[in-house]
Order: C-alpha cells, then structure tokens, then sequence
C-alpha cells in the first residue's frame, strides 16, 4: 500500500473517530418565544404580576415572553393547557394557591399538583384585609368574634366563590376561633365590595390589592391584616395574630410553574432570570403597588409553599366539610 493511500486512509478514520467521538453540541434555551400562562382573567394581580416580569424575563433570554390568560375554576384551563405543552420550558404558568386546593373542591381537576409540577420561582404574596361596612360596630377582629359568638350564624361573612382564598380564609377563620358566620358566596370581590359597602353582608376576607383603594377611601372599615407582619400599605392595622388569633395566616400566592418534566438545567436557568427581574426597582414598585411583596430564592422554596399549601388547606377544606363541586 503506497504512503498517499496510508495517510488519506489515516485521515479518514481520523474524521469518522472525531465525529463519532464529538459530543452533541448542547441545545440553546430559549430557542423560540415563551407562553406564560395565567388562570385568572386581566387586571387582577395575577395578570399584573405576570405582566410585571414579563418585559425583564424577555429581555433576559432574547425571546418574547407572551402572558396568556387562560381563567377558569381550579386552574384547570391554564393547568392542561401546561401538561398537554412540551416540557422543554416554553411554557409556564403563573400559579396560585389554587393549584394546591383545586383537586379537593372540583371534580374537574385531574392533575396532581405535587407529581405533574414544579416549581420554578414564588413571585409574591400578598396578605388579605378583613373589612367591613363603615357602620360596623366594632373597630377590631375581637369585635367580629365577640358578635360571632353572642349570634352564631347571624353574621354574614362574603366569599368571592368556592374554593377562593376569601372563602377557605374565612373557614379557616372559623375553626380556629370557635366562631360560626353564614357564608354568602359571590362571583369575585367586584360584586362583594359594593354589598359590603351598602351592608347587605357583614364582612369579607379581601386581598389585600382589592380593597385597598376603598379602605382608604373610608368607605371600608378593615379589621386587621392576615399576615404575620403588618402591611406596608398599612402600617397603621395591626395583624389578626396581634389580636389574639395567634399564628393566623392567609396569603395569596403567586409563582412560575412548570411541567414535571422540564429539564434541571433549564428551571436553573429560568430561575436566575426571573430573581434577576424581581430585584430590579421597576418589578419591585409593581409588586409593592398591589400590596405585595417578593417571594425569590431557589425553587425549593416556592415548592415548599406549594407543597403547605396542598396539606394545610386540604385540612381546612376536610374539616369543614366542603365537597368537590
């Protein structure tokens, strides 16, 4: 075999040893524009929320990031619309806590939070004013109790629809104080507050977002916040559990969810960029300005939430004997 013959045969398996040998090159995410899918209608602090990272989370990638508004009892639409996508991190969801309740109160829900989701980021959370009419007679929770148990059931207490943090709020409420109110349900806080103002129902467990505007109005009276530490929207009314119902919380919560299945690398990647564009002052503001604040941190701890959620509520709604719809 003549020399040319051994070294272009040398360099052929030389070519074939190196393209069988070279690794794959790893592929680029994101490689198409993003969905972010919210379950609620527009303009509530879901959709705000969503809206406020949106914008940054784009300009981050290099890829569009398109809010999606998919409402619908339990999360159900936005939840399918996630599962049946690719799990490749192109689709996402902003979650509320109604992805930890959605499978005890409808029927309709399939999906299992802990097994077909993860958590990528906890955005924020936002505590819930208890507020009444002006002509309430009472300035604090102790008179709400105290009128709940002289008259048990003559107090109306609204709820914004099963299910609702306002309505598992109120529960909760309930089992902890020994108190029993008649719960009136509504379809969402825009057909309570008028009815509280005009005192056709007593009281309503509001996000904090919602009322916040008519309290300072004065046309609510709030009874206290139902967080652990007071609002800085308003420093002046202190917590339920500074009024003697220790430990009592209700937030609602907003999170990135993605896919069970979406890749480590990919929900790290996620992850960085959206505590990015939570640190900055523009989200910051937005957050604030529906008396929210910023949740962060590595995803662990928005699953932790998930995770509370799933178990505390799943008690409150059992012992209260609420049946799926």
């Amino acid at each position: 075999m003549d020399a040319g013959r051994l070294i272009r045969g040398a360099l052929a398996a030389a070519i074939a040893l190196a393209a069988w040998s070279a690794p794959v090159p790893a592929q680029t995410f994101p490689s198409k524009p993003l969905r972010l899918l919210v379950s609620f209608p527009p303009g509530g602090p879901a959709d705000i929320s969503a809206r406020a990272i949106s914008d940054g989370l784009a300009g981050l990638l290099g890829q569009p990031v398109l809010v999606e508004n998919r409402p619908g009892a339990g999360a159900v639409a936005a939840t399918q619309t996630l599962l049946s996508a690719p799990a490749d991190g192109h689709t996402l969801m902003l979650a509320s806590n109604v992805i930890s309740t959605g499978k005890f109160l409808y029927k309709s829900v399939t999906f299992d939070p802990l097994k077909d989701l993860r958590a990528v980021v906890g955005v924020s959370r936002s505590p819930h004013l208890v507020v009444v009419s002006p002509n309430f007679h009472g300035d604090g929770i102790k008179d709400l109790i105290r009128l709940a148990k002289e008259q048990p059931g003559k107090v109306n207490c609204a709820t914004a629809g099963a299910g609702t943090m306002p309505h598992l709020g109120v529960e909760l409420f309930q089992q902890v104080t020994g108190t029993q109110m008649t719960l009136v349900p509504y379809k969402g806080s825009g057909a309570v507050l008028p009815a509280v103002m005009g005192g056709q129902v007593d009281v309503y467990f509001d996000i904090l977002f919602s009322a916040a505007t008519l309290v300072k109005a004065g046309k609510l009276k709030t009874l206290g916040v139902t967080g652990l530490q007071r609002a800085d929207t308003f420093p002046e009314v202190p917590t339920l559990d500074e009024q003697g119902v220790k430990g009592f919380e209700l937030y609602s919560t907003f999170g990135v969810v993605a896919h069970a299945a979406t890749p480590d690398a990919i929900v790290a990647q996620l992850n960085e960029a959206i505590n990015r564009v939570l640190a900055t002052p523009a989200v910051r503001g937005r957050l604030a300005a529906l008396g929210a604040t910023p949740i962060g941190g590595a995803p662990q701890v928005f699953q932790k939430m998930i995770d509370d959620d799933y178990y505390n509520w799943g008690k409150v709604i059992r012992a209260a004997g609420i049946l799926p719809e």
